[in-house]
């Protein structure tokens, strides 16, 4: 991700240009594979946010109270417009979270949502739930930023009212790898790279018009498995894979949160057919170490782009693929692995992990995930950034990376 420094149409002299490293695609409310959505939280108003510990606290709601049975009820603001000046009105919050996976079951002054099957938690679905219009085949948000120019490579955005001291437009540029961001960043025509391996940051220590910014990881890098692999096969790749001599190979010194865990020589890996591992996005030397812990068993490595990955996810034409699921709140786990939920793509079914899940049981849910394990679990790594030092309060938020940037505060 990048910030460049130009010339903007608002008086201020920093313009964002985040560098990112793949397909953008286009920008909708929707879970899109593709890196424009990281734009998605400043366009895209949600109902609720996430504090620093994991509460839900209000954001295009005034109000929120849980209920029982796992309902929530809200309240609306009520200055709240979109991008075209017309206010947020129920009807469109209605389409938006029954468009996620939710419904609307009571509509009195507040409005009352919950799980549409149950198989995801409300409060998981509501913290990645947009609020959004369509017009003319548009997507419109109430967000501070709109979207001004759309193209293959990149996209900018402007803030919707414009204001001293703080960002108003970003610039979204995409590079075809991470290597080429992080070379465009120390050549000077950047100076924001986010979601950078730890090991890139030593060329940036020390360099005045820069500094690091660091944040709680919140997602685990992953070796995810195909269900064909039986349990017992699966248990013992997840001990050669999430170990430290794996978490050596793919990150160096940088730290992980698992650290600690014994390998298993390659000896004592399962007999069996080679198996094929399916990498795509920042992730390869975690699947180059994955298929050298592998031996005689590794197969071939594929990198492909985050749709071509979906797909074949979809279509179970993998063994192994790199991930990062998220782990936080403990909530979002349902994601992933609950039985029937639509993100699980590899089909994992775990009665016990449903069970915890439904129980609240966090502990006992990892546990779950422990005993029938539905990928290697390698690393959970703090968030890091390197950003321009006029930024004087970025930080990274606690569920999408950047959805602080509109609160930024530049030096004047």
């Amino acid at each position: 991700m990048i910030f460049g420094c130009t010339a903007s149409p608002h008086g201020e002299s920093l313009v964002v240009r985040l560098a990112v490293w793949g397909p953008l695609a286009r920008l909708t409310p929707h879970d899109e594979p593709g890196l424009a959505s990281i734009a998605q939280p400043w366009v895209f108003e949600k109902l609720v946010s996430l504090d620093g510990v994991g509460n839900l606290r209000p954001a295009l709601a005034v109000r929120v109270i849980r209920l029982p049975g796992g309902r929530i009820s809200l309240e609306l603001r009520h200055d709240a417009t979109f991008s075209d000046g017309e206010a947020v009105r129920l009807p469109d919050v209605v389409r938006s979270v029954e468009s996620a996976g939710l419904r609307v079951v009571a509509a009195d002054g507040d409005f009352v949502v919950e799980s549409r099957d149950g198989a995801v938690p409300t409060d998981a679905l509501l913290i990645r739930t947009s609020i959004y219009r369509e017009s003319g085949g548009a997507f419109l948000g109430s967000g501070p930023f709109v979207v001004t120019a759309e193209t293959e490579y990149e996209l900018r955005l402007v803030r919707r009212s414009p204001q001293r001291g703080r960002i108003n437009e970003v610039r979204i540029l995409s590079y075809p790898t991470s290597r080429d961001a992080f070379a465009h960043t120390l050549k000077g025509d950047a100076n924001v790279i986010a979601d950078l391996e730890a090991r890139w940051l030593e060329f940036f220590q020390g360099v005045p018009s820069l500094r690091i910014v660091r944040s709680t990881g919140r997602s685990t890098d992953s070796i995810m498995f195909n269900m064909r692999i039986p349990r017992e096969e699966r248990v013992q790749l997840a001990a050669a894979l999430a170990s430290d001599h794996v978490r050596q190979l793919a990150y160096g010194d940088a730290k992980c949160a698992e650290g600690g865990i014994g390998d298993t020589p390659e000896s004592l890996l399962p007999a069996g057919p080679t198996l094929r591992v399916l990498n795509w996005g920042p992730f390869e030397r975690l699947a180059l170490a994955a298929r050298r812990a592998l031996g005689d068993r590794g197969g071939e490595l594929s990198t492909v782009t985050p749709r071509q990955a979906l797909s074949r996810l979809k279509d179970g034409d993998f063994d192994l693929v790199t991930a990062r699921p998220l782990a936080w709140p403990p909530s979002a786990l349902s994601f992933n692995w609950r039985t029937g939920s639509p993100d699980n793509l590899t089909g994992y079914s775990n009665p016990a992990f449903d069970r915890a899940l439904d129980a609240q049981d966090w502990s006992a849910a990892q546990q779950a995930l422990r005993d029938d394990p539905p990928a290697a679990f390698v690393c959970t790594r703090e968030q890091l950034a390197v950003v321009d030092a006029r930024i004087k309060n970025a930080t990274l938020g606690p569920y999408d990376l950047l959805e602080t940037l509109p609160d930024w505060e530049v030096t004047q």
